[in-house]
């Protein structure tokens, strides 16, 4: 072997070395996301535009562009409207998502058909999910002609066309789409439930319910947080529904802010607006983060607390 290679090879044994090498992709790649966030808020503190000249010109505005955003009422609107999908969107999945798991957790014939089925959902990218939804929910599509065929009479509902019914239908293919991946959170929370809690209730005579009620459920919290936690960030950030299904409409029924941050940066080119509006919802979402991680935590806490009593 070249005294070079041993050298090599030498050096990546050490302890030190073999203790951070693993981290360097890690460290690597926090780079490249630095970078285009400090492009972010440059962007955010100048007022630039793609029609007009080159960013590194552009004129310092400092927070101009966050108190305009703040009273743009179009954006205060997108983000009310988007928490409000998220507060439809995210307890139905919840509780959709843990029914199934709690139907799925014993074994049964069929168990691992239903199991794959009830997963198919999240395998499918979301654009193509609201393309085929779109198709087939338009005034002429199959939906409607499947209700007037079994309503025996011409039946005309407007599922994406009136404001109501838009809402509806992107609160459902989010529901529909992303139930699975509670449903297999909460599932792999029930396998990894420890026996020798369940054992000694079952031993003292518990009922199944009690079981349920006071042994698994309460371990079960912090795996229903990570999955309100995961979902909740995924809702807020929703954008090929609203796209593919309404376009934001009828009207700006249906625009999220993800769908008003894309308008505003590359529709109507305020690079800089965009910008500001991204760092303003990125803030919201941090502190929401953080919240829900404390909570989580003292959840873990309570529960290592009374596993030691």
């Amino acid at each position: 072997m070249p005294a070079a290679r041993r050298a090599a090879l030498s050096w990546l044994e050490r302890e030190q070395v073999f203790k951070w090498l693993p981290f360097v992709p890690v460290q690597a790649l926090l780079v490249f996301l630095l970078l285009p966030f400090v492009l972010l808020v440059y962007l955010s503190l100048v007022s630039w535009r793609i029609t007009r000249g080159v960013w590194w010109h552009a004129p310092f505005v400092g927070a101009a562009n966050f108190a305009g955003a703040v009273q743009d009422e179009r954006f205060v609107w997108a983000v009310i409207r988007t928490f409000g999908f998220a507060a439809a969107a995210v307890p139905l999945e919840l509780g959709l998502g843990f029914g199934l798991a709690l139907l799925c957790r014993e074994r049964f014939r069929g168990r691992r058909f239903y199991t794959t089925l009830f997963l198919l959902p999240m395998m499918i990218v979301p654009a193509v999910v609201g393309y085929d939804l779109s198709m087939l929910l338009i005034d002429q599509g199959p939906l409607n002609q499947i209700l007037s065929l079994l309503a025996g009479r011409p039946v005309t509902v407007r599922w994406i066309s009136d404001y109501r019914m838009a809402k509806a239908a992107i609160v459902g293919a989010d529901v529909w789409q992303w139930t699975s991946l509670v449903f297999l959170i909460v599932l792999s929370g029930f396998a990894g439930l420890p026996p020798d809690p369940i054992r000694a209730a079952r031993a003292m005579g518990a009922s199944r319910w009690q079981i349920f009620r006071y042994v698994e459920l309460p371990l079960l919290k912090p795996v229903l947080a990570i999955a309100l936690v995961l979902r909740s960030m995924e809702a807020l950030k929703i954008f090929d529904y609203p796209v593919l299904l309404t376009e934001g409409g009828p009207g700006n029924s249906t625009e999220t802010i993800a769908v008003y941050l894309w308008r505003v940066g590359w529709d109507f080119t305020r690079v800089s607006d965009a910008a500001a509006m991204s760092l303003i919802l990125m803030v919201v979402v941090v502190m929401y983060t953080v919240i829900a991680i404390h909570i989580l935590r003292r959840e873990r806490r309570q529960l290592a607390e009374e596993a030691a009593r």
